[in-house]
């Protein structure tokens, strides 16, 4: 019997939490982020609320500040709010029992593969550029570190991954290998976890066999690098994940990581490769498919 998995890891109908941070998200949460990022689970998390005596009230501050901020720490107005968090259980007593062994043995698994050479096999489900900002002491940089392509399933030494995995390509690498969606691939790469994520690098010994049409291909409405260059400067990001631009082609998700001296972050935003302001004034799609048909009925 073949055997399949699923990423324990990017799981969302195991945790809940009720964090404001998760409110844009209706709550869901990742097991990765509970039990590998935060690892607040079942002890749950604590956080500290700064609050002011005077803005709370509704009253101006003496020092004409808007909000509570650092600033703020020496002001006999300020104070702090504990406020502790846990996450709740999703499933009944039975599926947390199944979840927590199949969990470990994805993570058995897991750890045998990660950094080794290892074949992988699937279908391309889309591609789309790989952008990383990195927020220095409130210094941005927007860095393209190259292509995303992203599988729904596939298989990974021998086991048949039925969820999402992704492999980078460079720009040498895509413009030496054409590939498009809906084209079946196989290759030798390294594995690396990318907060919680499958993701391969340094692809080897690529194998591409175009997807089958009977029609000519449809319309190609993928960014060049020097496009991409450009859109990094003129995007739109968003902290929310709409469902319509995640699945659009111009929509993509940036890794960010912020550092000062206290603390470092990563986290990931949507970001608008067509710079769009709203995404729901948003006519991208609709342009996109007035485009094909036309292609279509001139063809």
């Amino acid at each position: 019997m073949q055997r399949t998995l699923v990423n324990q890891h990017k799981r969302e109908d195991v945790f809940r939490c009720g964090h404001t941070s998760h409110f844009k998200f209706e709550n869901s949460v990742s097991v990765y982020h509970v039990l590998k990022e935060k690892k607040c689970f079942p002890q749950g998390c604590i956080y500290f609320q700064w609050k002011c005596r005077v803005l709370n009230k509704g009253n101006g501050c003496p020092k004409r500040y808007k909000h509570v901020g650092k600033s703020c720490f020496s002001c006999k107005y300020y104070y702090e709010e504990k406020l502790c968090y846990q996450p709740e259980v999703l499933l009944n007593e039975q599926g947390f029992k199944i979840f927590k062994r199949e969990l470990e043995d994805y993570d058995v698994w897991l750890e045998e593969l990660l950094t080794k050479r290892v074949t992988v096999g699937g279908v391309v489900n889309s591609i789309k550029p790989h952008l990383r900002k990195k927020i220095f002491h409130k210094k941005e940089k927007m860095s393209f570190l190259g292509f995303l392509v992203s599988f729904k399933s596939g298989y990974i030494d021998r086991v048949f991954f039925n969820d999402y995995f992704y492999l980078n390509l460079t720009p040498g690498t895509r413009k030496r290998h054409p590939l498009n969606s809906g084209d079946k691939i196989d290759f030798f790469a390294r594995l690396k976890s990318d907060r919680g994520r499958i993701v391969f690098y340094h692809p080897e010994e690529i194998e591409i066999t175009p997807q089958e049409t009977e029609t000519e291909p449809a319309h190609n409405s993928e960014l060049n690098s020097s496009e991409i260059l450009v859109a990094r400067k003129t995007g739109t990001e968003f902290d929310v994940q709409p469902e319509k631009c995640f699945a659009c082609d111009r929509g993509i998700l940036l890794d960010i990581s912020e550092e000062d001296l206290k603390r470092k972050r990563f986290y990931r935003h949507l970001f608008c490769l067509e710079g769009i302001k709203n995404p729901e004034s948003c006519l991208y799609d609709l342009k996109k498919k007035i485009a094909l048909n036309r292609s279509a009925s001139t063809g």
